[in-house]
């Protein structure tokens, strides 16, 4: 399948690497109810171009076979019960199931996603991944998602540094398990009933959509309070509003937004004027550029105040100076080049910018990985973190707003995108962060009742967030903070304290 090749050709591109492939003996063809589910689909939504399941056969079979000594590295993807030798064997699982059956098998089903890749050089510790699914209700989206994490599973395994193990004798295989032709048809009819129902309620309605909510409070904010009131502020017909980030100067606050407009169907970058009163401006466009831009990250460095927005349609990290603050910005500068990142949120630590980013690999979403990048200056060379991509959780990874400290603790608000974009803002306390580790352990979360919530910032007693749902005509909404019971926290090896 074309995963495959995806993984082949990332393992081509390190210098010293030869990739060889082999076929297994044995055939497991995809079930055929699985077949004509994605035929349906295929129908129904339009055909999907360069699929991670599109078979690709011919091109995997120009690679050279195995040489006849050892290889360093086997790559299981056949669920196969007997292998070649090697060193060091990695056998990816979907939701316990080798092979992608696992994957439909768990999309058929309604779970979430597991990746688990077994390691002969780390027997104790599989390496993990949770990824995310654009379109949950879309199968082939899903598939697309899943086995472009496992790709960047396999790689970011491969990259860390493990010592030669010893064959280890694998254990039992797991039996897949044979969803019925009534079910699976069940699943797709759902499915469509699903979206119809949405596209109903969408007109009768006006559908769900994106606004902002802001409150003012000097002495206290949402996560000291537990819960709090915030006054919306919704775009007109035409547009909606998100990621809000607030800004104060010379004694005006401000909040930039994401304004997306409907008839260019992309987003601009806006600022609003608002004061302590409760009263709001007009959205008034700032920043606009041929591609998408969102998260307008605003922040005030060696007397300049600068603007690092959301420009991943453009794979590329910009940066921006307010030439007449706040409406005349002008694009200073191009600090990372040729990646297709999402929501970049810089921090200052330890004499050094940091970035958080979410990017987009292969057919993956845009908010199931975490990448780390840092440079000695805001405009310097950046450089990814040795452990990228530092996390593929959907639940944990994609940055919700600017890193705060609350309580002596840092913390870094993140997306919940587990069951959907824009379910939750979770707050990570940053345990370690460094050239070579990073830790966070999640401690509370923010929940708006039955809307979406994936935006959180702070500034100046201005506090503001954004909302996903049927907000046409919603004038106040109530949020609630609730701290979490500490899990264990998620990590890249080689722990130091983060001063």
């Amino acid at each position: 399948m074309r995963w495959h090749l995806w993984l082949a050709e990332a393992l081509a591109e390190v210098p010293g690497n030869d990739i060889s492939c082999a076929f297994a003996a044995g055939c497991r063809p995809m079930p055929l109810i699985f077949r004509l589910l994605l035929e349906l689909e295929r129908l129904l939504y339009g055909f999907r171009v360069n699929g991670a399941i599109d078979f690709v056969e011919a091109a995997l079979r120009c690679l050279p076979p195995p040489p006849v000594d050892q290889v360093d590295v086997v790559i299981d993807l056949s669920g196969a019960e007997s292998l070649p030798s090697g060193r060091r064997v990695l056998t990816p699982l979907f939701n316990g199931i080798p092979g992608e059956i696992g994957v439909m098998a768990a999309l058929a089903n309604d779970q979430d996603s597991l990746v688990d890749l077994h390691d002969t050089a780390r027997p104790s510790q599989p390496w993990m991944a949770r990824p995310a699914s654009v379109d949950r209700e879309v199968f082939a989206a899903s598939l697309d998602s899943v086995l472009s994490c496992a790709v960047a599973l396999i790689l970011k395994a491969l990259r860390e540094e493990t010592s030669s193990a010893a064959s280890v004798v694998a254990g039992p295989r797991t039996a897949v398990p044979s969803p019925g032709a009534l079910s699976a048809i069940a699943w797709e009819t759902g499915t469509v009933a699903s979206k119809a129902i949405k596209l109903l309620d969408s007109l009768a309605r006006g559908g769900r959509t994106w606004g902002i909510g802001w409150r003012f409070d000097h002495a206290a904010s949402l996560l000291d309070k537990g819960g709090a009131s915030f006054t919306v502020l919704t775009g007109e017909t035409g547009s909606y509003l998100a990621d809000p980030f607030p800004f104060r100067h010379q004694g005006q606050d401000f909040i930039f937004v994401e304004q997306y407009l409907y008839s260019k169907n992309r987003g601009c970058i806006a600022v609003v004027k608002v004061d302590p009163r409760g009263t709001a401006g007009e959205p008034q466009i700032v920043v606009e550029e041929p591609h998408h831009l969102s998260y307008p990250f605003v922040f005030e460095q060696d007397g300049q105040v600068w603007m690092i927005p959301e420009s991943g349609a453009a794979r590329n990290v910009s940066l921006y100076r307010a030439v007449e603050f706040p409406y005349r910005w002008t694009r200073e500068a191009c600090l990372i080049d040729g990646i297709e990142g999402y929501d970049t949120t810089p921090l200052y630590h330890e004499g050094g910018f940091w970035f958080f980013v979410s990017p987009r690999l292969w057919r993956s979403t845009s908010w199931d990985v975490l990448s780390l990048y840092r440079a000695e200056s805001l405009t310097g060379s950046w450089t990814p973190h040795a452990a990228n991509p530092v996390l593929i959780d959907a639940a944990l990874s994609r940055p919700a707003g600017a890193v705060i400290r609350h309580g002596g603790r840092t913390l870094r608000p993140v997306q919940d995108c587990a069951r959907g974009y824009g379910g939750a803002v979770t707050f990570c306390r940053i345990d370690a962060l460094g050239e070579s580790e990073f830790l966070q352990t999640p401690v509370g979360r923010i929940r708006s009742g039955a809307f979406g919530c994936h935006t959180y910032n702070r500034r100046s007693g201005l506090e503001v967030i954004d909302l996903f749902g049927h907000i046409r005509g919603l004038q106040e909404v109530t949020t609630s903070y609730r701290l979490l019971i500490p899990d264990a926290p998620v990590a890249v090896p080689r722990r130091q304290p983060l001063s």
